[in-house]
């Protein structure tokens, strides 16, 4: 799977430096203050350097960067069976596994999952379901499948009155296939429907509507949302004067 690459950490001396700027700037406005003494100075002075300092973050900008390299690389080995499953049987046109910024996301294309206006799965798309499904592990946090159609409007005779509604049916159906054979709880999945509003292709071309009519799996990984939540460069604890950080 494609790796990002780490963001630079150079905009955090622009920063650092502004901040120090404000800091000896409020304390030029106190020391010309008129009536302020010695002894009301030193307390103030004091309070800074014990009061005002940056957390100890859970990880810097490089480590951070290290860490999601490392999570990636430990989802991607999870995968490596299921990808030499797709290539053993002729698959892998039909199915595509990314990184994204919580874990990863697995496209299934329209021919390998429904006929057109149906949401029952076709077999070929149950065994490829069932396989996802037995790589899930406690490691996974969440689960989401969003169905994704073209914008050729339904038939007057369908069991479906729009795209939105055929989409999320396909989504449902996956969601259920999947909760069945795995060992994630049912409150870990989620089923939703874009309909043809989300395309990743023109509609005008017949490939452009069987690129768009497909079921996208987000898969969230504990690990990974955790790192992208302690994110901030800088926290500012302000303590009482004497108190430990």
């Amino acid at each position: 799977m494609a790796r990002s690459k780490g963001n630079t950490g150079n905009w955090l001396m622009t920063y650092s430096d502004m901040v120090t700027l404000l800091l000896v700037f409020f304390v030029l406005l106190y020391v010309l203050t008129p009536g302020v003494d010695q002894s009301v100075f030193d307390n103030f002075i004091s309070y800074f350097q014990s009061s005002i300092g940056v957390m100890e973050q859970p990880a810097t900008i490089s480590s951070r960067g290290d860490q999601i390299e490392e999570v990636r690389d430990e989802i991607a080995a999870e995968w490596i069976d299921f990808s030499d499953f797709l290539e053993q049987h002729g698959l892998s046109s039909h199915v595509e596994i990314e990184n994204t910024d919580d874990g990863i996301k697995i496209t299934l294309s329209d021919s390998l999952t429904f006929n057109s206006g149906s949401a029952e799965l076709l077999p070929a798309a149950q065994i490829v379901l069932a396989e996802i499904a037995g790589v899930f592990g406690e490691s996974v946090s969440f689960t989401e499948v969003q169905g994704h159609t073209d914008d050729v409007p339904i038939s007057q005779n369908s069991f479906f009155i729009s795209n939105w509604h055929l989409g999320a049916a396909r989504a449902v159906s996956v969601v259920e296939f999947v909760r069945d054979r795995s060992i994630l709880a049912p409150d870990m999945f989620k089923a939703s429907s874009f309909g043809e509003y989300r395309p990743v292709a023109p509609n005008t071309t017949p490939e452009g509507r069987r690129q768009n009519r497909r079921v996208e799996i987000y898969v969230s990984y504990a690990r990974m949302v955790e790192i992208n939540q302690n994110v901030s460069p800088f926290l500012f604890d302000f303590a009482e004067p004497g108190e430990t950080q």
